[in-house]
């Protein structure tokens, strides 16, 4: 949750030609160094241009299609609960050259995080939370970068059992992590209902369930 598993950088360079973008540069690929990576792009001066950065962890679920400037995250069985590889950060906007210059960008998440945790789980002698699972509904699957807007339709995703993330520190002080997740959803504050799963053993199924309606998630924000 401190993004540092997003370790590779890739960027791409665009003309705007009406409300079109050209692809100019292909795909390039640095590597993030505490969090930070610095590139060098020739570029004519006295010209504006459209960058886009993202930050994955190296080998991430995500597809990439630059011709169209949209971004699709990989569902399928193997998707799982607690899985940082979800984790990632974008930064789309124009860049006009003046000359030899450096400029900053700061990266953002285009999730939500989802955390689920507990502050009484030591004092339940007769409950062992091993793996946890985390279905959401309400949840999209592609970004566009040029519009910074959700694409498509919402649909359920199951964040399959695996196990809890027992080594991290939970961002509110004196509870216990049993579940994170990364929600793909729009820019503005909207609801998802949930179902919370967990298992007392080293089993990857969810024995017990918990559902919780109308959770408030929001891009770049933890819940």
């Amino acid at each position: 949750s401190d993004g540092t598993t997003a370790t590779e950088l890739k960027y791409a360079v665009y003309h705007k030609v009406g409300e079109n973008f050209e692809l100019l540069r292909d795909e390039k690929t640095a590597q993030l160094n505490g969090k930070k990576a610095h590139v060098d792009v020739q570029l004519a001066t006295g010209k504006t241009y459209s960058v886009l950065f993202w930050a994955q962890a190296d080998g991430a679920p995500f597809n990439l299609h630059y011709n169209d400037l949209t971004m699709e995250v990989i569902y399928n069985d193997a998707t799982k609960c607690n899985d940082e590889n979800y984790d990632a950060f974008y930064w789309f906007d124009d860049v006009t050259v003046e000359g030899a210059a450096t400029v900053d960008v700061t990266l953002t998440r285009p999730f939500a995080q989802l955390n689920i945790g507990t502050n009484d789980l030591a004092k339940i002698d007769d409950v062992s939370v091993a793996n946890t699972a985390v279905t959401v509904k309400n949840v999209y699957d592609t970004f566009n970068f040029a519009s910074g807007n959700v694409v498509g339709n919402a649909t359920e995703v199951t964040f399959a059992a695996t196990a809890r993330p027992a080594s991290e520190a939970f961002p509110v002080t004196g509870y216990e992590y049993l579940a994170m997740n990364y929600l793909l959803v729009g820019a503005e504050k909207e609801v998802v209902d949930i179902e919370f799963g967990y298992g007392e053993s080293s089993s990857t199924a969810a024995e017990k369930t918990r559902v919780v309606g109308s959770v408030p998630v929001q891009r770049n924000y933890r819940t």
